[in-house]
């Protein structure tokens, strides 16, 4: 198109200059509409922009010119600035000196095999063994990990046991032989440090809580079970397999029963005795391999002489040991298996009845100055997560102040009525 042409296609706009011509609008709406006005609207009053859009731009405008300005001028120092306050830590490295050139030893001078052994090589000419690769920081020891595994007796024992409709029995074997002994963890006799043993009761209640307590707790502790608990001889074998001795916390009546129901077959004390004696075997044939019972309920039936001397008594036929949790201070129990020759143990302290960390420090500590006077000592506890982890703190340094971590058969009769 020549240049006369394409200037007669061009308007000029008294308002903004030069603009193209509107021709082809006009064919477009003659196309649209034949009766249109086509009538040129340039005339037609047009409303200015706003002003404060006029003043946004601006400011934006003149913000960008700004920020190019002054990253012009800075934006060096602001790099240095950046850059030096980023950690950085430079390393010497030290090239690898070359291997020493090793001289190959003259061949020793042959000789007859039966008048001259073979010259051996001058020491000097020994290669020197490399030194040992680094390795990383040893991590911190458990309270049993410089302590021998111990492995206990697999249960049962041939000669030990005794079916009956309840289960398996515990019995005496007939060269002498108790279950207490028999079961019991391995204790060498010549420690004559004092003695503390932590007897955890009630295990098997909860899951969670008897697998949290198996996983955490120091071997030395001594596991009491609940007979009626779920899988109740899969948590014994694991507890001995992993070095705990074992027994049965078999439920007796408290005080306030039958509001507090202590569990299942429990020793009543308005039961007759043979009905007691029933109801203890069908707790005792719920597993095998355990040393003895304890009871953490029996705050009423442990200080009834009349409900208490028969379970004594069928404890000592059948070769078992007794632990009086003390649950009543008035429990005549420990007395009684004291008179009929029952191995027992006495529980000198319940360790987490409050269940603050200082609390539970502070009846440890009561533990330990009660085995130095004695020459040994008894807690009681329950499965909480506070009580295990401080008796795993507690354990760290025991040996370090003179004490030694005993399972309970390894202090029976040792302690003061």
């Amino acid at each position: 198109m020549k240049a006369p042409a394409l200037l007669g296609r061009l308007k000029f706009d008294v308002r903004g200059g030069f603009r193209p011509g509107a021709g082809w609008l006009a064919r477009l709406r003659r196309r649209r509409d034949p009766h249109a006005d086509l009538s040129d609207d340039d005339d037609t009053p047009r409303r200015p922009p706003p002003k404060a859009l006029l003043g946004a731009v601006a400011a934006v405008v003149l913000g960008f010119g700004g920020l190019a300005g002054w990253l012009a001028l800075n934006g060096a120092e602001t790099t240095q600035a950046w850059e030096a306050g980023i950690p950085k830590v430079t390393v010497a490295v030290k090239p690898a000196a070359p291997p020493p050139t090793k001289t190959p030893a003259a061949a020793p001078p042959q000789a007859p095999a039966q008048t001259q052994a073979p010259a051996q090589p001058p020491a000097a000419q020994t290669p020197a063994a490399p030194p040992p690769p680094l390795t990383a920081a040893a991590p911190l020891a458990l309270p049993d990990a410089a302590a021998p595994n111990v492995v206990l007796t697999p249960a049962p024992v041939p000669g030990l046991v005794e079916d009956s409709r309840n289960g398996p029995l515990p019995k005496i074997a007939e060269d002498g032989r108790k279950p207490w002994q028999v079961y019991a963890r391995p204790f060498p006799a010549a420690d004559k440090r004092p003695r503390i043993a932590i007897v955890m009761a009630d295990m098997g209640i909860s899951g969670v809580t008897t697998n949290n307590a198996l996983s955490k707790l120091p071997v030395g502790v001594t596991l009491a079970f609940v007979p009626y608990a779920e899988r109740l001889d899969n948590w014994v074998e694991r507890a001995r397999t992993k070095g705990h001795e074992v027994m049965l916390a078999v439920p007796m009546e408290p005080q306030n029963y039958p509001r507090d129901d202590p569990g299942p077959n429990a020793l009543l004390t308005m039961l007759a005795p043979d009905r007691n004696l029933e109801r203890l075997e069908w707790s005792l044939g719920k597993a095998v391999g355990y040393v003895g019972i304890t009871s953490t309920t029996g705050s009423k039936f442990t200080a009834n002489q009349n409900a208490v001397q028969p379970m004594i008594d069928a404890l000592k036929a059948r070769g078992l040991l007794f632990v009086d949790a003390r649950a009543n201070p008035k429990s005549i129990a420990g007395p009684l298996a004291t008179l009929a020759g029952v191995p027992r143990a006495l529980a000198d302290r319940t360790i987490d009845r409050d269940l603050s960390r200082g609390a539970i420090d502070d009846q440890l500590r009561e533990l330990e100055g009660l085995a130095k006077a004695n020459g040994a000592a008894v807690g009681m506890a329950s499965p909480y997560p506070t009580t295990i982890e401080r008796i795993n703190l507690w354990m760290t340094a025991l040996s370090d102040r003179g004490f030694v971590l005993a399972p309970v058969s390894a202090v029976v009769n040792l302690q003061k009525q």
